[in-house]
């Protein structure tokens, strides 16, 4: 019975993903600043409850009584030493208490990692179903705040209050006219748009896994259609062009592999699925052309670009003096309040760059064992032999995309909703070495870490 309470909560997470709901627990500062408070959100009480099943379990395994084995290539080792070099970089925290709250953030992350790696419980078509289902219902939300030019009132949901006329609501320029970008439940468009991309890539996976009959496909294509559309609504440049290349990318790379084992019935899904994302990104780019195009033109006087100048060249600075251990794990935009007390208090945010913001705060040692926890996790993602190729194939170019993502913007690093996606796909990732296929339903005992 537990055993399924435990699957229950992590579709939930899943499902409850975009949800901002959520209780400010401290603000540190004399007025609220996103990035220098703590919160508890609903997600928190889901994943401490995961965890705390999974451990309660764990009680009985056999690596508690015969000891940890530590082998350097083993991508867990390095995400052990880089929690601990984060630990360490506290030292060097000007606020000591909110690097001890990212602290626990950090953990909690970690152990939903790690949860993820020794489970067997987790059935990869149901997340990905889960994702789909969540990612269409904020595709929804998204289109009618874009044609509303307003926020819905989902205040339960932690929907952001959204009008033309609140401040620091992201907009778009048509012409003389401004415009909202949409935001969905969640704390930016940019967030939004992350969080669609895994959703339509879960689609290819459950598109192209297995034949389906006409009402089936007629019923993908239409939550395929809002999917895209509400990534547009977001105008999220970067992530949109990200996503257009990597879905290319992967048609061609399956149709290449499709042509190599012969399989016929694959090979017209896959031409079939290529031909809609062809012919909905031509057609919505025609729809929003007025929209798109000023948004697509980036200039270096553009206030956004130069933010993100700004946010760089600060992070640098903090890297130069600090080298070694950082400032201090999320003690970044602390620092530059001290710092730049006289700057609007919007414009105190971290770098939109989540490499830059690790050695600012970490140290470039911090940084450099973080990377080679995801070398050595890719690696052996990548001599992983499985039966499931679908299931490997759109889990490598998702944690692709998110890597890529992560030179360009910070929530993966700092947003509840980006760091869970973030970790449970590494999760997935590292999944996959303990069980290649996980198409399973049935509960079984999970295996030793």
């Amino acid at each position: 019975m537990l055993i399924y309470l435990e699957k229950f909560l992590f579709y939930l997470l899943i499902f409850c993903l975009p949800w901002q709901t959520r209780k400010i627990a401290h603000i540190w500062g004399s007025d609220f600043n996103e990035w220098t408070s703590a919160y508890l959100y609903l997600t928190d009480l889901l994943v401490i409850a995961i965890l705390g099943f999974w451990l309660r379990r764990q009680r009985k395994k056999r690596f508690l009584k015969k000891g940890l084995r530590i082998k350097i290539q083993n991508p867990g080792f390095w995400l052990g030493v880089f929690l601990i070099i984060s630990l360490i970089s506290l030292i060097q925290a000007s606020n000591l208490s909110l690097g001890f709250y990212q602290a626990l953030k950090l953990c909690q992350m970690i152990g939903l990692f790690f949860y993820l790696k020794s489970t067997h419980l987790i059935n990869f078509k149901r997340v990905a179903q889960f994702f789909v289902a969540s990612g269409l219902i904020q595709a929804l939300i998204a289109l009618v705040q874009f044609l509303n030019q307003q926020s819905l009132g989902l205040r339960l949901l932690g929907e952001s209050p959204l009008a033309i006329g609140i401040s620091g609501v992201a907009k778009i320029m048509v012409g003389p006219l401004k415009m909202i970008r949409a935001y969905g439940t969640l704390p930016h468009p940019n967030v939004l748009a992350a969080f669609l991309l895994v959703s339509i890539f879960f689609l290819y996976f459950l598109w192209l896994s297995k034949k389906h009959s006409f009402l089936n496909n007629l019923f993908l294509l239409i939550v395929y259609w809002f999917l895209l559309t509400g990534l547009l609504l977001t105008f999220a440049r970067t992530i949109i062009a990200i996503f257009l290349l990597a879905s290319l990318i992967y048609f061609i790379f399956i149709v290449w592999k499709v042509i190599q084992v012969f399989n016929g019935p694959l090979l017209k899904r896959t031409i079939a699925v290529f031909l809609l994302f062809v012919v909905f990104s031509v057609s919505l780019g025609l729809l929003a052309w007025p929209e798109l195009s000023d948004r697509f033109q980036v200039s270096l006087t553009e206030q956004s670009v130069g933010l993100r100048v700004f946010y760089g060249q600060i992070a640098l600075a903090m890297i130069h003096d600090h080298p070694w251990l950082g400032i201090g794990l999320g003690n970044l935009v602390w620092e530059m309040r001290q710092a730049l007390d006289l700057l609007a208090a919007w414009i105190h945010q971290p770098v939109h760059n989540i490499y830059l913001l690790i050695a600012s705060e970490i140290g470039l040692i911090g940084l450099a064992v973080f990377l080679m926890f995801v070398y050595q996790l890719l690696r052996q993602y990548r001599e992983q032999r499985t039966e499931n190729k679908e299931q490997k194939t759109v889990l490598l170019f998702l944690v692709s995309c998110l890597l890529i993502i992560g030179l360009f913007d910070h929530f993966f690093w700092t947003l509840q909703q980006g760091q869970i996606m973030f970790w449970l796909i590494l999760g997935l990732i590292a999944q996959m070495k303990s069980r290649p296929i996980l198409n399973r339903d049935r509960p079984v005992v999970d295996e030793v870490v």
